[in-house]
């Protein structure tokens, strides 16, 4: 087994890690990221499709104008962008019929948007009293991290088209079903994402700006300084640490340091044996904290043809697996249209063979936009959940019960192991804006405690 020393190392090479590796590299320290893939990325994965030669990102895609960390790689490194494509008319489907509509609330009949409005403001008043930094600690934190979204969606909307546009905008944004998740973190996640409405929305929300080549093509500008550090197909086997130093080994090398942060989802830790046992509450918390399940189900043609008909590509649905698209296409003219398959119906549709899932894909396409959807250059579907390495996506979902139990141990250092990932930062979490700030948290922490 190869042995060698520095003086910190990353685990995970994804934006957290990398963003961790910028801060570490800047102040002039010694460290190495050590990935277990054969690339860069983790839950970020740019391709390019062999029959259009298209650039599409099976995982992370957009960023959103209030997510400034990203931005400013953005800006540094000169990245294109493309705004997403939000004119012409969206589309609702409810038990067969469809609606076209503009924004982002479905133009569905008077009671039940009335409905729906009420409990989106009661949705956006209590997350404005959560603190993001410790959301465990709100008065009525135990009440609604007692009770899951469905059932709070249950008691607080009085029809069922309002019923079905809450549960199908959770799963866009959570990738898992609404009796998976509390009320409190769901108020956390709007919070962290400065409201529901931005979480939803293309025009000034989360789905606002395309990378032209790619989110990886950012990560990859931002490793250039450093990249000779990262040392890739190594998972980390297990982690010793002792009041000195912190070892962590792999199949093939043993690397000594004085710190190591893990820039890992929850989920993915527990891939990890630690030799010396973590905490009970940060090992409990590890237990709590599952992957969504998402799948990207991409088309990409010729030109983006539903914009002729004067469609935006986007539609809200109730028919299964596809509930949600978007009109992905960017600046050489092609048409990327993109489904999602999320939470349980994503667990059932990967079981289907790949020529399946295309022509269902195709179909769904044709029902809305008509026969030309049937003739796409390429197909691609992703599931993440066959990831070895992610596990899931987009990001871990705090189960009930676990932020009062267990918030606390979230980003609490343990010893000489200090814990990254999106899914501990408190803006923008779940995002590649999250990652970021995890990643500089956690770099920021290493050199204070290794100052003292």
């Amino acid at each position: 087994m190869n042995t060698f020393e520095t003086d910190y190392i990353i685990v995970g090479a994804g934006y957290a890690g990398i963003a961790a590796a910028s801060v570490l590299h800047s102040s002039g320290k010694n460290f190495v990221i050590v990935e277990a893939r054969e690339r860069i990325g983790g839950r970020v994965n740019t391709i390019t499709l062999p029959n259009s030669n298209t650039v599409i990102d099976v995982g992370a895609q957009w960023i959103g104008p209030t997510q400034h960390k990203i931005w400013d790689w953005v800006y540094r490194h000169k990245v294109e962008t493309v705004e997403g494509h939000d004119t012409g008319k969206n589309i609702f489907n409810y038990k067969g019929k469809t609606i076209k509509y503009s924004g982002t609330i479905p133009k569905i009949d008077p009671l039940s948007l009335i409905d729906l409005g009420i409990a989106m403001k009661r949705i956006d008043n209590m997350a404005k009293s959560i603190n993001v930094e410790t959301p465990w600690s709100h008065p009525k934190a135990e009440e609604w991290d007692g009770i899951t979204m469905n059932t709070w969606i249950r008691r607080n909307s009085l029809t069922a088209k309002a019923r079905l546009s809450l549960n199908i905008g959770l799963e866009t944004v959570f990738a898992c079903q609404s009796s998976e998740i509390s009320l409190l973190h769901f108020l956390f996640y709007c919070k962290s994402g400065d409201n529901l409405d931005a979480l939803l929305a293309v025009t000034n929300g989360a789905q606002q700006t395309l990378f032209v080549n790619g989110a990886q093509h950012l990560l990859e500008q931002e490793v250039q300084p450093f990249k000779d550090k990262i040392i890739l197909n190594q998972p980390v086997k297990s982690i010793y640490q002792d009041d000195k130093s912190v070892i962590a080994r792999t199949k093939d090398i043993e690397i000594k340091g004085k710190r190591i942060i893990l820039a890992l989802s929850p989920a993915m830790c527990q891939k990890i044996h630690f030799e010396q046992a973590l905490p009970k509450r940060k090992a409990q918390l590890l237990q709590r904290v599952p992957m969504g399940a998402a799948m990207k189900c991409f088309g990409v043609y010729e030109k983006p043809f539903w914009r002729d008909k004067n469609f935006s590509g986007q539609i809200v649905s109730d028919r299964t697996p596809f509930h949600v698209s978007f009109d992905c296409s960017k600046k050489d003219g092609r048409g990327i249209f993109l489904f999602f398959v999320e939470g349980e119906n994503a667990r059932d549709f990967i079981e289907l063979p790949e020529n399946v899932r295309k022509e269902k894909f195709l179909q769904e396409v044709a029902k809305y936009y008509g026969n030309e959807a049937l003739h796409p250059i390429d197909y691609i579907d992703k599931c993440w959940t066959e990831e070895e390495y992610s596990g899931g996506c987009y990001t871990g979902n705090m189960t009930p019960g676990s932020w009062v139990q267990f918030g606390a141990s979230l980003r609490a250092v343990t010893g000489r192991i200090h814990w990254a990932g999106t899914e501990t930062a408190t803006q923008w979490s779940g995002y590649m804006d999250g990652a970021i700030q995890s990643g500089y948290r956690t770099a920021q922490e290493v050199l204070q405690m290794s100052e003292t």
